[in-house]
């Protein structure tokens, strides 16, 4: 007994040497409702309203795709009250322009703001979905988990009313190249950097490797087939720097919902490739298009000077009421230790 008490606490000191000067002087405020717990640097009306944003959006979103909250766990929002605040905690390997990101460990999920302002709800609000959708959908292709992340994102609640199809915050929007390849966007496999439209084509995933002339060899070339592969994913990463995917995958994903006829197979379609059809053969057989088809329309939605919104009432199905409380310095602490050393 007296051993596990020993390790308790060096594991606990270990975590206060990680807490900053700064962090050991902040206090937190606490809110938590029935499936999130936030932690906040800013005041507790901040906390009130962004727990109602989460509540409600998750309760829409599981509605609109008919699931069972796949969170064992309360998922844990911390929100700063500036970027300053936020920076530290950022993981190493992760983007430093980002406005929040997300991790999971011992079945915890974590999401991080830079602001708990009504403004930044978007971004954490598109982490969510990511893994909502992870956990929901597991053989969605990414990027339509993507673009459904672009899309619910910008969700927010007027007068009663659940708002959707509103586009994405966006520090800015690249041009868009309209030579991109449709098949080479439907093969990511993660990668893609909030706001910059870089995308990841060196996955060991095969199914997102990007495929080229130069990638067709024989087995008996003496050059690699991993080596062959990169070298074509270079050149087509090369030629595609300037496509913005996240904006066109927002897009794409609100002209599939949206317009007709696509939108009247639109629930087939998520089916059959959340089922584990390749988007290709699902693009022609449950639409009735071809890739090139496809890609027309797309490019025309992306010239529209706007795009369509739609409300819908919504309410929750029982009032909120978070229990909010203010953490010591030490407390506080604590839990800021713990998200730097998940770093």
């Amino acid at each position: 007994m007296l051993k596990r008490s020993g390790a308790i606490f060096v594991a606990l000191a270990s975590l206060s040497f990680l807490a900053s000067p700064s962090a050991a002087e902040t206090k937190l405020v606490k809110a938590v409702s029935d499936h999130f717990e936030l932690y906040t640097t800013d005041n507790e009306t901040a906390a009130k309203d962004a727990l109602a944003h989460f509540e409600s959006v998750r309760a829409y979103l599981l509605s609109s795709i008919h699931s069972e909250d796949p969170f064992a766990q309360p998922v844990r929002l911390v929100a700063f009250k500036s970027g300053g605040e936020f920076t530290p905690y950022i993981p190493r390997n992760g983007d430093l322009a980002a406005r929040a990101f997300s991790e999971t460990a011992a079945g915890r999920t974590t999401i991080v703001l830079s602001s708990c302002k009504k403004e930044a709800y978007e971004y954490g609000v598109r982490e969510y979905a990511m893994l909502l959708f992870a956990k929901t959908a597991p053989k969605m292709p990414f990027w339509l988990r993507y673009g459904f992340s672009q899309f619910y994102g910008s969700l927010h609640m007027d007068n009663g009313q659940m708002v959707m199809g509103s586009p994405p915050a966006r520090d800015f929007r690249g041009s868009i190249s309209f030579d991109f390849d449709m098949g080479v966007m439907f093969r990511l496999n993660g990668g893609i950097t909030q706001d910059k439209g870089s995308a990841d084509f060196y996955s060991e995933n095969p199914s997102s490797r990007v495929t080229g002339s130069s990638s067709s060899s024989s087995s008996s070339s003496s050059t690699l087939p991993s080596q062959v592969e990169r070298g074509a994913a270079m050149a087509n990463m090369e030629s595609t720097t300037t496509v913005d995917y996240p904006d066109i995958l927002w897009t794409l994903t609100h002209m599939l919902m949206f317009q007709k006829p696509y939108s009247q197979k639109f629930g087939a379609f998520v089916g059959a490739v959340a089922g584990g059809q390749d988007t290709p053969a699902a693009v022609e057989q449950v639409l009735g298009e071809s890739l090139s088809a496809l890609k027309q329309d797309l490019v025309l939605y992306l010239k529209l000077p706007a795009h369509a919104t739609i409300r819908r009432p919504f309410q929750l199905e029982k009032p909120l009421a978070p229990q909010v409380s203010q953490l010591s310095g030490a407390e506080s602490a604590l839990v800021l230790a713990e998200l730097k050393a998940a770093r």
